[in-house]
């Protein structure tokens, strides 16, 4: 009799254990971090995984569009007409950015190479700085992307990591690399290439056609 009990016991607890797996299974998955392509692309290692976010200055968000790019615009101690990059990631059913990647250029040296650029190319470099995920952008304009269009971001993102292009002050500086990653979306820079870059975002957004809630 004891055995029998026994054995009809055994089946109802692991299927008890069962289900409990399957419900802490699930709430992992609801609570686990997104995934983020490119790891070293991220805030996390001065403590902010999610970076900063930003009032927007412009918006072209189309509703069920699982992706997007940012343009972001922020201060500069090292230089008046302060720095572009860009931050990209996945959006949830909501439109709101649930991974934040950053990428901008910038010339390596610090402040020698920023001004040895103004003169000859710089080797340039790609990765947040610490002002990119602390400081509060000046302005900022998010566009929403389909699949294929991120699938595209991605590879111009990792080709550039891959080969990082040359800084030069009014060749090829940071606006001109960040407007250029949004070809993948069909936006196109704006006419005047030598706008500084407190400037440069706001004639990139009405280059595009879109408004400028800035004034």
């Amino acid at each position: 009799m004891i055995g029998s009990q026994a054995a009809s016991a055994t089946p109802a607890h692991a299927k008890e254990t069962h289900r409990g797996g399957h419900h802490h299974v699930r709430k992992a998955r609801a609570h686990a971090t997104p995934v983020v392509e490119f790891p070293e692309l991220t805030c996390a290692k001065y403590g902010r995984p999610m970076g900063i976010d930003a009032p927007l200055t412009a918006s072209r968000v189309r509703k069920g569009d699982p992706y997007y790019i940012e343009f972001r615009y922020r201060f500069s101690y090292a230089i008046i007409s302060g720095h572009m990059y860009d931050v990209f990631g996945r959006l949830d059913a909501n439109g709101r950015p649930i991974t934040r990647q950053y990428v901008g250029l910038f010339p390596a040296g610090g402040i020698f190479g920023l001004y040895g650029g103004a003169v000859i190319p710089m080797p340039g470099e790609l990765k947040p700085s610490v002002r990119d995920c602390t400081y509060r952008p000046g302005a900022a304009y998010r566009v929403s992307l389909t699949a294929r269009q991120y699938k595209a971001l991605l590879a111009k993102v990792r080709a550039a990591l891959a080969h990082p292009p040359v800084w030069q002050m009014e060749a090829y500086n940071c606006n001109h690399f960040a407007a250029g990653l949004g070809s993948v979306a069909g936006l196109k820079p704006p006419a005047n290439r030598l706008l500084p870059s407190f400037a440069y975002i706001h004639a990139f957004i009405r280059a595009n056609g879109d408004k400028d809630t800035s004034g």
